[in-house]
């Protein structure tokens, strides 16, 4: 069975407002392009999500919590700015910027999730390499095991790309998944992206395919 996190009933409440206020698509009410918290900002650089909300100072004990909701298709792509030369390792590793993250993702497509990928970039369309001091608490134990409410399948990639997949699970449309991971930098103000990327199941990839054409 795939692991379960710990939630708050203030973070059950806190989902269940969104959900009834943020509305069900692209141009619903709510919609925000960037939200900032005290020394970070994260803000849309792909068109097919939108960011809810956000909290929490990045801590183990009070990680960042970002709330999304996914309703297109392709890489969803998350800028991620830190902004105060004094932001420092909220998770007390050797590396001059790091937070604990716990996203929320909500599934709005029309698509079974059965796969989902988060991926470093310190520019925009070049995966993070061992050289540019972007990635998931490398050299770290910090909140490791990786984990999600909905996958039972952590695989913790360093090279030659930052990555981290999830797998052996689903996420319904309409439905959420939790991920906790850990992220750090080796600069004090550094900008880069978070990538996700997301997968249907092969049937249902199929699905409304002529046979005759497979």
């Amino acid at each position: 069975m795939p692991m379960r996190l710990a939630i708050t009933l203030r973070f059950y409440l806190a989902l269940a407002v969104l959900l009834l206020t943020a509305g069900v698509g692209p141009h619903g009410a709510g919609a925000a392009s960037r939200i900032s918290l005290p020394g970070i900002s994260f803000s849309e650089a792909s068109s097919n999500f939108r960011l809810l909300a956000a909290s929490g100072t990045g801590s183990l004990e009070d990680p960042i919590v970002l709330v999304e909701e996914v309703f297109g298709e392709g890489e969803v792509v998350v800028a991620i700015r830190v902004e105060a030369a004094d932001f420092g390792s909220r998770v007390h590793t050797m590396h001059a910027v790091g937070f604990a993250l716990h996203k929320v993702v909500i599934n709005r497509t029309d698509m079974i999730w059965d796969y989902y990928a988060l991926e470093l970039e310190f520019e925009a369309g070049r995966g993070s390499d061992y050289y540019d001091g972007l990635s998931f608490a490398q050299m770290a134990t910090v909140n490791r095991p990786f984990r999600s409410d909905s996958f039972a399948q952590v695989d913790d990639l360093t090279e030659p790309r930052d990555v981290i997949r999830f797998s052996q699970g689903q996420v319904n449309p309409g439905a959420w998944v939790r991920f906790a991971v850990a992220i750090t930098h080796t600069g004090i103000m550094p900008n880069f992206f978070l990538v996700q990327h997301v997968r249907p199941p092969y049937a249902q990839l199929y699905q409304s395919v002529d046979p005759d054409h497979l």
